[in-house]
């Protein structure tokens, strides 16, 4: 039993009573409390690497399944879903035997993706048909379209997946204005109205004792954690769904409505241009798997709540920038700059040879 405290002995040495006896301790004061602030910090960062593990390779995520209600019949909204990640979505969610209502911009492809769901899932399908990036009557008719369907349905899921980036990395001066516009009104707009649109109706299903929980996943991008110079507009609209989604979730969780933004980086789509996958750039089907096993584990997104960075390759990447912060940071945006003027540099070159003309 230790008895007493630590005290500082006259070599100014701190010195400790042990049952009855002063020991004093071969070690300065300051160097005794950076050793203990050091034991902390490395303590934390154990754990954290520890937990990161852990929801990497061991725990499960949240089942999908808890978004059914018991009917059994239940509809999941996706949008922007007839090419890459939002295909995935359809495809994985009616495999899940959820209802699929489709959003998109081309009807032919909505009612082929809806064919082939419903025969191979056998699931039901809808389909909207909307320009996203065009205020004006066509978007309001299909904002009400879903608002109604949601009413109608048992709709326990909203995927926020559509999204536009820009045709070639540009300085936010020479942005076109009308390429800006789309951007914004695509991936911020958009998602809000659609949200509003189908979110009531939601916390109408959920907010009832013992009711199935409802889900608004927002896919997001590393673009909007670490900002990305020559996409400055594109960066721009991905971190505003950030702080969005995290005001949104604490609004609703207690309503029973679970608001997550799924981060990723880049991943073989139409909108990366990336068509070879690797270690770091999957093909959307294992990222689509591994968002619908994580739901309410951040992963790579440790200390941001309502956040998460499923692909694990993802996730490391995040984790490694959130662990070295500020200069981690820093040193991202350069490297990212540094990539975009390169893809830039041999855009132009390509259209030059071409005889096409981009500003």
């Amino acid at each position: 039993m230790v008895a007493g405290s630590i005290r500082v002995a006259s070599s100014h040495h701190p010195s400790i009573a042990v049952f009855g006896h002063e020991i004093v301790l071969d070690i300065p004061i300051p160097a005794l409390i950076l050793s203990a602030c050091g034991a902390v910090f490395l303590l934390r960062y154990t754990l954290s690497l520890f937990r990161l593990f852990l929801e990497l390779a061991v725990l499960p995520g949240k089942p999908v399944s808890s978004f059914k209600s018991k009917s059994g019949q239940t509809w999941a909204i996706v949008t922007g879903c007839t090419s890459g990640i939002g295909l995935e979505f359809a495809r994985q969610l009616a495999q899940k035997k959820f209802n699929i209502i489709l959003v998109g911009r081309r009807q032919s492809a909505l009612v082929e993706l809806g064919n082939e769901i419903s025969a191979k899932y056998e699931v039901e399908t809808k389909s909207v048909v909307v320009d996203v990036s065009t205020p004006g009557s066509s978007r309001e008719e299909a904002l009400t379209q879903l608002e109604l369907l949601a009413k109608n349905l048992d709709v326990g899921i909203l995927i926020n997946n559509v999204g536009a980036s820009h045709n070639m990395p540009v300085s936010f001066a020479e942005t076109d204005r009308a390429e800006m516009i789309r951007i914004v009104e695509t991936n911020v707009t958009w998602t809000y109205l659609v949200t509003r649109a189908v979110l009531p109706s939601m916390i109408a299903r959920s907010s009832q004792p013992h009711a199935a929980k409802s889900l608004v996943l927002t896919i997001g991008s590393l673009t909007g954690r670490i900002p990305a110079p020559l996409l400055a507009s594109y960066s721009g609209t991905k971190a505003a769904l950030s702080n969005w989604t995290k005001a949104l979730a604490e609004e609703v969780k207690s309503q029973g409505v679970i608001v997550e933004l799924a981060q990723a980086a880049f991943v073989v789509s139409n909108m990366s241009k990336i068509r070879k996958a690797s270690l770091f750039v999957p093909t959307p089907a294992p990222f689509v798997r591994s968002t619908l096993n994580s739901i309410g584990l951040p992963r790579g997104a440790q200390g941001r709540p309502h956040e998460r960075t499923p692909f694990w390759s993802h996730a490391v990447l995040d984790y490694l920038v959130g662990f070295v912060g500020y200069f981690s940071e820093m040193a991202g945006i350069k490297v990212v700059f540094s990539m975009h003027k390169d893809i830039r540099k041999r855009a132009l070159k390509k259209a030059a040879k071409g005889g096409k003309k981009i500003e």
